[in-house]
């Protein structure tokens, strides 16, 4: 591909070349063409004018104050043609040639309309053929032979020599081999940092997710090395999410899986035997076993599912204590059958900015937690209060200090601390740390005097305010 590539700048690079050339031919053919042709028109009609002076005063010179002679005016024309390197006559009132410079008859000149043109008392005609052929006339005023009067013609003829095309094509290629020269650093620029950004997306490929691209610059290339390392870190917690996902199932499925089977066994023995009553038990105890493992799965199925969404949008206004208070409503018996008592404070205005259903799962989460893991007796506390452009939301139960390895992996998929009771998942925790995460907040958990307490932090609603 990057070869491909390469020629394709040096293509792009020649023929953007070849049209600026085209475009500058192109101005100075239909842009300087009239200019051109009036500054001609100048300098001939100037030199035809200059060349009448200068034989009038040639003539009036020889003259010494006489009547000019023939003899004197053709000294004066055949010096100034020769000068001039021109044919030069003059023709009297009448159009006789009184003088010329030329041997024989006097040619004809060239006249073309739309070539010509006037400087003061000079007419001047052009005939861009080959020969390069410029004709002027200027009138006299010295007198001739023929009378009071005349016109002075110059003629030239110039060969320019062929056309110089072998020079021309040998300066066109050195032009072009010039730039295909310029073109391979800058095809090399453009082109190492996408080879590099291939080898690293044939890394990944091949399994090896922890391949970045060097970023070098802040260019639309840059930019893309920024984005596919983006993608590549994406890429990489997904998976390694995706491996411990499956690692962290396979682990706690296995214990009811292993229940089961056991039980089953146990279930033919009994059978056999004919005692119902050790069969009802077992078949309760392979019951609960298939509803854990089914709670499992569908805590597995929420947790899956935000890993395929994108930040929430701060769109809806949520406020947190009304979600609360339906939520300790449901609880109630679970807390009361603990001896549980549950306080919430702080301004129960105020609101947040996301999606409720997803904030009603993570308090949730929160509250059944403490309801696990608070001692029969205890107390837990709810507090809603401001904290700049944030709502803060704390979850506090009176329960024995965590442990501070603990407290690091405690939103950890599956972890559950050391100790720990009951029929938790180990998911709970790491599911409102993913909801809280698309909402662009943030969560711990920590010891505090009153007990173990986790803390969630959303952003504000825009058109909220706080009392």
């Amino acid at each position: 591909m990057m070869p491909r590539l390469y020629f394709k700048i040096l293509f792009n690079w020649v023929a953007a070349l070849i049209v600026m050339e085209v475009l500058i031919f192109a101005v100075i053919l239909f842009v300087v063409k009239d200019s051109h042709h009036s500054y001609v028109i100048q300098t001939i009609g100037g030199n035809a004018l200059m060349a009448r002076d200068y034989l009038e005063a040639a003539v009036a010179a020889d003259a010494g104050g006489r009547e000019p002679s023939r003899d004197a005016l053709q000294s004066a024309v055949t010096r100034l043609g020769h000068t001039a390197r021109a044919k030069v006559w003059v023709s009297g009132a009448d159009g006789t040639v009184v003088a010329s410079s030329v041997a024989g008859k006097v040619p004809v000149p060239p006249v073309h309309a739309g070539k010509s043109g006037r400087h003061g008392d000079a007419q001047v005609h052009l005939d861009l053929g080959p020969a390069r052929v410029t004709y002027s006339s200027v009138p006299l005023t010295l007198k001739t032979a023929t009378g009071q009067g005349g016109t002075l013609h110059v003629l030239t003829e110039r060969d320019p020599g062929p056309f110089p095309v072998g020079k021309v094509g040998a300066g066109l290629a050195i032009i072009g081999a010039i730039a295909a020269i310029a073109a391979i650093p800058l095809s090399r620029h453009i082109t190492e940092p996408l080879n590099r950004l291939q080898e690293s997306a044939v890394r990944i490929a091949g399994g090896d997710l922890s391949a970045r691209v060097e970023v070098q610059g802040r260019d639309e290339i840059g930019r893309l090395g920024m984005a596919f390392n983006g993608m590549a870190q994406t890429v990489e917690r997904l998976v390694r999410s995706g491996r411990e996902l499956t690692a962290n199932v396979s682990h706690e499925m296995r214990s009811p899986l292993a229940r089961i089977r056991i039980a089953g066994e146990c279930l033919k023995q009994s059978i056999a035997r004919g005692d119902r009553d050790d069969c009802d038990e077992l078949l309760e105890g392979m019951w609960e076993d298939i509803s854990q493992a089914d709670r499992l799965i569908g805590r597995i199925l929420e947790y899956s599912k935000l890993d395929l969404h994108e930040r929430v949008a701060a769109k809806t206004e949520v406020f947190p204590a009304p979600i609360l208070e339906g939520l300790l409503k449901i609880m109630r018996p679970v807390f009361l059958t603990r001896g549980v008592s549950v306080e919430m404070t702080g301004d129960l205005r105020l609101s947040v900015a996301g999606d409720e259903d997803w904030l009603r799962s993570a308090f949730g989460n929160l509250l059944d937690n403490a309801a696990r893991y608070t001692p029969e007796g205890g107390v837990v506390r709810i507090a809603l209060r401001p904290e700049g452009d944030a709502v803060a939301v704390e979850v506090t139960n009176s329960a024995a200090p965590v442990a501070a390895e603990d407290l690091e992996k405690i939103f950890d998929p599956f972890y559950r601390g050391k100790g720990a009771k009951g029929e938790g998942t180990g998911l709970g925790l790491a599911i409102t740390r993913k909801i809280v995460v698309l909402h662009g907040g943030e969560i711990a958990a920590r010891n505090t005097p009153q007990g173990f307490q986790v803390s969630l932090r959303l952003v504000s609603f825009p058109s909220s305010s706080s009392v």
